[in-house]
Formats: C-alpha cells, sequence, structure tokens
C-alpha cells in the first residue's frame, strides 16, 4: 500500500513508537479539553499496542501482518485529520487540532514512502532479486 519503497521497516517502526509517545505526551503536556487530550491519548496508545503486535522488526509479539499494519496507519490517520471537527474542538483547542491534523498528513507521507513487502531484509537487497 505504498507508492515509493524508499523507508525500511525498522525506520517506520521507530516513526510509530515516536509519533505514538509524541501524541500522548503533547496531548498531555499542552492539556485542553477532554475530547482534544483523549483524542491524542487514545490515538497515541493505539499506535503504540498496534506496533507492538505488528509482524516487523520492532513489533515485540509480531501477530499482526505489516501489510495489515499499513491498512491501519491510513485509517489511524484519517482519524486523526478528523476528530477535531468531528469531535468539535477544532476551534476551542486549535493547537492541539493542527498538531493532530499534521500528525495524520505525516502518518500519510510515511505509509505512502514505506516499503511494506518484507520487513526483515532491507530494501535494497530486495531489489537484488
Amino acid at each position: 500500500m505504498s507508492i515509493w519503497k524508499l523507508l525500511p521497516a525498522r525506520v517506520h517502526g521507530v516513526a510509530d513508537f515516536g509519533s505514538g509517545a509524541a501524541l500522548i505526551l503533547v496531548a498531555l503536556i499542552v492539556g485542553g479539553s477532554d475530547r482534544a487530550v483523549g483524542t491524542g491519548v487514545v490515538l497515541g496508545g493505539v499506535l503504540i499496542f498496534i506496533s507492538l503486535l505488528t509482524d516487523y522488526p520492532l513489533g515485540v509479539v509480531k501477530v499482526i501482518p505489516f501489510v495489515v499494519h499499513s491498512a491501519g496507519d491510513y485509517l489511524g490517520a484519517a482519524a486523526l485529520i478528523a476528530a477535531p471537527f468531528v469531535l468539535g474542538f477544532a476551534d476551542s483547542d486549535g493547537g492541539l487540532a493542527a498538531f493532530y491534523v499534521a500528525m495524520g498528513v505525516t502518518l500519510v507521507a510515511v505509509s505512502l514512502i514505506t516499503d511494506y513487502s518484507d520487513p526483515d531484509r532491507p530494501a535494497v537487497h530486495r531489489a537484488d532479486r
């Protein structure tokens, strides 16, 4: 589900865990309405949890195939982008809303350049097959 296979699975994993932590920490540090803070904490927690279960280099339990994880990335990105508007905090918590939209767009960008084909081999070696 990517356009360019530039980003190895390990780097994608680092981005997953870093993004999940950033969503949680920024929401708690910045504060705001319960809906705004809850969005970051819940979506960040889900991202970390799913990443722990993904079959890629940084996954711990490895029960979710990496290609299935990619579909979750797009779903999570859509949730991040839509949440401020659907949950009604785009105006009252503009800073968090902008952060969530930016994180959603970034998640789409990372997903579009990730190599989901074989998470255990670097992309350079797969091209040699």
